[in-house]
């Protein structure tokens, strides 16, 4: 039996500490309130909360032969993730992020071992055949694919499925423009409000939006307490944010994805298919990292509905 969503791309462990009054400068210590030892990565974390959601997914990407890996695949099966794509390699250590988080700010650390390893030549064919949808996290960390991303969106295309993209942070310092070139086979790309200014050279996000919206079909810039901001061939929706208590944000975006494509895949119009991101991502700060993966569809529903949520789906007659 085929799955609705591929994600391709990281996954890693991530260890928060939290609770900080600031980021730490250089030579600075600063003491933590709590830490936590999570299940991290941008299209892993999406495939938990996507599965969690209700939709059949299916991770592919590569870890460790080590006792992170194996904590990785674990919580992935936990959440009924298919992990047949998951390569195992002994030559690697599965990637490590540290985090330090004021709930408001975070700071980051990543060790990449096998988060950019991943090679197109590990992405079957037969695995596209069985999927309507693809999603790549971290398009900036996988080094070993990222050259071949278009091809692998054109491929997708050809046989069907849609596809999505978060670029992730560029760590690397260089915001290459090979970057507009996938764009025009991508149909949701994901960017946060820095990488969206990053790309395009932008001085606003509404700027941001219209550039990128020259070659993505629909584009959905994240802004945190902002809300979104979603653009595609019809519309311009600026979308709000929930006012809810801020705990911590590491994986807010890409829960907020997950959610964003939940309803995309169900056919929704583009202000309802905000709104339930949003929702997504204001969940996911109440709570520390990954652990702020939405529960269940259920979970997201209640939530909408003290806030008086109506979804609408496109009319195609």
């Amino acid at each position: 039996m085929g799955f609705t969503v591929l994600a391709v791309g990281d996954a890693n462990v991530d260890i928060v500490l939290t609770g900080l009054n600031a980021i730490p400068q250089a030579e600075q210590d600063t003491l933590a309130q709590g830490f936590e030892i999570l299940i991290g990565g941008q299209a892993c974390t999406f495939a938990r909360t996507l599965s969690r959601l209700g939709i059949r997914v299916a991770f592919i990407g590569k870890v460790g032969q080590d006792a992170y890996g194996r904590k990785v695949v674990a919580q992935l099966h936990q959440d009924g993730v298919d992990t047949s794509g998951v390569i195992h390699d002994p030559g690697l250590q599965t990637g490590v992020t540290v985090v330090l988080s004021t709930g408001s700010e975070r700071a980051y650390a990543t060790y990449l071992g096998s988060i950019s390893e991943l090679q197109r030549t590990d992405i079957r064919s037969s695995q596209m055949q069985n999927a309507n949808h693809i999603h790549v996290g971290s398009y900036f960390l996988q080094t070993n694919l990222q050259s071949e991303i278009a091809n692998l969106f054109r491929e997708a295309h050809e046989l069907g499925l849609s596809t999505s993209l978060d670029p992730g942070w560029n760590s690397f310092g260089k915001w290459e423009k090979d970057i507009i070139d996938v764009l025009n086979f991508v149909d949701v790309f994901l960017p946060n409000e820095v990488e969206a200014a990053y790309l395009t050279q932008t001085a606003t996000p509404e700027e941001a939006l219209d550039v990128l919206g020259e070659h993505a079909n629909t584009v959905v810039i994240k802004r945190g307490n902002k809300g979104c901001l979603a653009k595609n061939r019809k519309r311009v929706v600026a979308s709000p944010a929930f006012d809810v208590p801020v705990i911590d944000t590491t994986s807010a975006g890409d829960i907020f994805n997950a959610g964003f494509i939940y309803a995309f895949l169900n056919g929704w119009e583009l202000d309802s298919a905000a709104r339930f991101a949003n929702a997504c991502g204001a969940i996911a700060v109440t709570k520390v990292g990954s652990l702020g993966i939405v529960s269940s569809l259920q979970e997201v529903e209640g939530f909408l509905a003290t806030n008086h949520f109506e979804r609408k789906r496109i009319n195609r007659d």
